[in-house]
């Protein structure tokens, strides 16, 4: 404890005494990110899309797209663009505090010549350890940071959420997270040692940062964690007192609110960027003053005069982020959507106490309120419509059996099991009946496993014709070709297409897109409502996800929690006070 101590103490020393090092370091980062990183990633990727001939990537045209040779060498190019941004902004950090904890003099320029000097290794074969090196903390940085681009680029929830409905996934999920966890901590300390040594190779580096695990690195992890407690304390109290005028405000002098909202929402943000880089400062301190073992400078606090004129450009600065970020924001909560329509479709019905793609789903999505319920078909080998999701039996029933391969009446003798519930397997006849009882519409998912009959459309629209739903249900396939058929057959029915990934804009002729919640950009919502397609988000099950789509008034949002997602939109209304429309966008971090 008393190692851990003088550490901390020495840290927030160095950071004071040289912080106009770290504003002027952490300015030029943020400049050259803003500047380069995102504008050539924008860049390459559009040449990409010139080069190939493809409109938008989805989960059909990915393989082909990512064999294109153009293809390869440009990912090639931004996966060195994107290695070498890090090497060099922690590198950075990393041999200031090495010079700073030492007591030598240092200049940037010497820095960067040293940094300079290693730049061949990414140029060989050790540059694939650092790669690897990267996504090993990758899971770790999303588990410590809520607040990173880590959860941008973590795993779809989807995917997560079909891995954890069975016991064996969630084994086989927290196996695989805890050796990432335990390989990425105890490499932690590789690049540190790599961009701090001057003739050690990546390779090396990683073989010492196992050996250091041997004696302190769980000290040092304990510490970083307790930095990320305090800095999460820090925010929450100044959060509170900073929206405090605004609660007052908005209650006592409404018109005042618009403003003060804006006002205060640019604040917070400064302070959240100024704080995230001071914890940048704070690690790259304690992992270098565990790493070296190196000896506190001095006991006392020294606190240096300053010239104000030193001051002066920096306050200027400041003042012009400030004013500029409140008039964005002011303008942002402007156009910001008071009462937002957007649509609340059950996922399989209702799940919560029952089980999927069931009557009894579909009767307590009904009653929870949602707008749509959405079921799975597929067609059976006598050429019926059975409302089940998977193309196996093994998951819901326990037994081997395909869907294609049994008819709709062996089907529905059968008993499925989910969460301790159990139900029937019903038609698409049954639901249509028990939905037109209950007033509600569906979104019929058409699931297709390659054995359906010719006439699968065509059956389709005359069954929906038939009970007069044609033109109050939608329907929606991953095969864009059936639906662009289906639309053509039935012009007054509402056809979609579920894409899983979608990367670029899309130029599409059905009436609806559903996209994997990942892969939903602020451009491509815009996009969708000039075009006039509406976009349905899918599965959003964690309530700032259902938050942010329904604030961005997205067509529809898919979720299995249709009651928590309608209580969010009836609070997205112009009764909703601005503090509440900061806190629902802070939310997250706490």
């Amino acid at each position: 404890m008393h190692k851990t101590g003088q550490v901390m103490r020495q840290a927030v020393y160095n950071i004071y005494m040289y912080r106009f090092d770290y504003i002027q370091v952490f300015a030029l980062i943020r400049l050259f990110q803003f500047l380069l990183i995102v504008p050539v990633t924008a860049i390459v990727f559009k040449l990409m899309l010139q080069v190939t001939g493809y409109t938008h990537i989805t989960e059909q045209n990915i393989q082909s797209f990512m064999r294109h040779p153009f293809v390869i060498s440009m990912i090639i190019l931004l996966i060195m663009l994107i290695l070498l941004f890090i090497y060099y902004e922690m590198g950075f950090l990393f041999l200031m505090a090495f010079h700073q904890q030492r007591g030598s003099r240092y200049r940037f320029l010497h820095i960067w010549q040293q940094l300079n000097r290693k730049v061949i290794s990414f140029f060989s074969i050790q540059v694939i350890f650092l790669f690897i090196y990267i996504a090993l903390l990758w899971p770790l940085a999303s588990f410590i940071f809520p607040l990173t681009l880590t959860q941008i680029m973590s795993i779809p929830h989807f995917l997560t959420d079909e891995i954890m409905s069975s016991r064996s996934g969630r084994l086989l999920y927290a196996a695989v997270v805890i050796v990432l966890i335990i390989v990425g901590i105890r490499s932690i300390l590789a690049l540190p040692i790599f961009t701090i040594q001057p003739k050690i190779s990546i390779i090396r580096s990683f073989i010492q940062s196992w050996r250091f695990s041997k004696r302190g690195l769980f000290e040092l992890i304990g510490i970083l964690a307790m930095l990320i407690s305090v800095l999460l304390l820090v925010m929450f109290g100044i959060t509170l007192v900073s929206i405090l005028p605004l609660y007052i405000l908005e209650r006592l002098i409404p018109s005042t609110a618009h403003v003060t909202a804006g006002i205060t929402l640019a604040f917070l943000e400064m302070v959240f960027v100024v704080l995230f880089s001071l914890l940048q400062a704070m690690f790259s301190q304690v992992m270098v003053a565990f790493l070296y073992n190196l000896p506190v400078l001095r006991k006392s606090w020294f606190k240096p005069k300053f010239k104000k004129r030193r001051y002066k450009p920096l306050t200027f600065i400041i003042v012009v982020v400030f004013i500029v970020l409140s008039v964005m924001n002011v303008i942002s909560l402007e156009k910001s959507v008071y009462a937002p329509d957007t649509k609340i479709i059950a996922h399989r019905g209702y799940t919560k106490g029952n089980v999927e793609n069931t009557i009894s789903g579909l009767v307590s999505a009904a009653s929870s309120g949602a707008d749509l319920i959405e079921i799975d078909i597929q067609q059976t080998v006598d050429g019926q419509f059975v409302v089940f999701h998977d193309q196996t039996l093994r998951r819901l029933t326990g037994k081997n059996g395909v869907i294609a391969n049994m008819t709709l009446g062996e089907l529905k003798t059968l008993t499925i099991h989910s969460n301790g519930f159990n139900d029937k397997i019903s038609s698409l006849d049954d639901f249509i009946e028990i939905a037109k009882a209950l007033n509600v519409s569906l979104l019929i998912e058409l699931k297709v496993h390659g054995k359906e009959k010719e006439d699968v459309l065509p059956k389709l629209v005359k069954k929906l014709k038939a009970y007069k739903v044609l033109d109050k249900y939608y329907v929606q396939s991953s095969d864009p070709q059936m639906m662009s058929q289906l639309k053509k057959l039935a012009p007054n029915l509402r056809v979609g297409i579920v894409y899983a990934l979608n990367i670029g804009p899309m130029d599409e002729t059905v009436d609806f897109i559903s996209l994997e919640e990942a892969w939903v950009t602020d451009q491509l919502i815009s996009e969708m409502k000039q075009q006039k397609i509406d976009l349905f988000v899918w599965t959003l099950n964690h309530n700032q996800s259902l938050h942010d789509f329904i604030r961005k008034n997205v067509n529809g949002v898919i979720t299995d929690l249709p009651d928590i997602a309608l209580d969010i939109r009836t609070k997205q209304n112009e009764r909703e006070y601005f503090l509440q429309r900061i806190l629902n966008l802070f939310q997250f971090m706490f």
